[in-house]
């Protein structure tokens, strides 16, 4: 099983567990691994498609420490917007309305792990835990959609997330 989909059956376990009263901490713990189930998938993807090697062997450890979470936030944004940042444009072409709901999710979920994560003075309700972890699940499923597309605005996408910052519009 992967990381990213073994972090998306904890996620489903963290939220439903405690049925009567749910406990905080669990619930944070559920949005953090929802998180980090997306985040996981798209260094995935990245890792397979650009460098074309398996994630879980050396070359792919290696790269994989490369992607930086505001980075990654960054690109999505600009993605999910449907505005790639101005150097991946041209090569990207026209974002996908699937591609921007999966940035758009990464966007969100990452927004929702901080606060699970750093804001000791807010409360989740199981309900809008189980909201954001339909999104991933969303997220994951327009994915697959996406990934067995070959479109030039994914393989850019996926280019960003990783080297955005390296880049300048020519």
């Amino acid at each position: 099983m992967t990381i990213h989909d073994a972090l998306r059956k904890q996620a489903q376990q963290l939220a439903i567990q405690d049925p009567r009263k749910p406990v905080q901490v669990s619930l944070r713990r559920a949005i953090s691994a929802a998180y980090y189930a997306l985040f996981h998938l798209l260094i995935d993807a990245a890792i397979r498609r650009l460098v074309a090697a398996e994630p879980r062997l050396r070359l792919g450890t290696l790269v994989s420490r490369a992607f930086a979470h505001g980075e990654m936030r960054k690109v999505s944004k600009a993605f999910a917007a449907g505005t790639p940042p101005a150097a991946f444009a041209a090569v990207a072409g026209p974002v996908p309305r699937e591609l921007q709901r999966v940035a758009d999710a990464f966007v969100s979920l990452q927004e929702a792990r901080h606060d699970a994560d750093y804001n000791v003075g807010r409360s989740f309700s199981r309900h809008e835990t189980l909201v954001l972890l339909r999104k991933a699940e969303e997220a994951f499923a327009e994915w697959k959609g996406l990934r067995v597309q070959g479109l030039p605005a994914v393989d850019a996408y996926l280019t960003a997330l990783l080297i955005g910052q390296l880049v300048r519009a020519s």
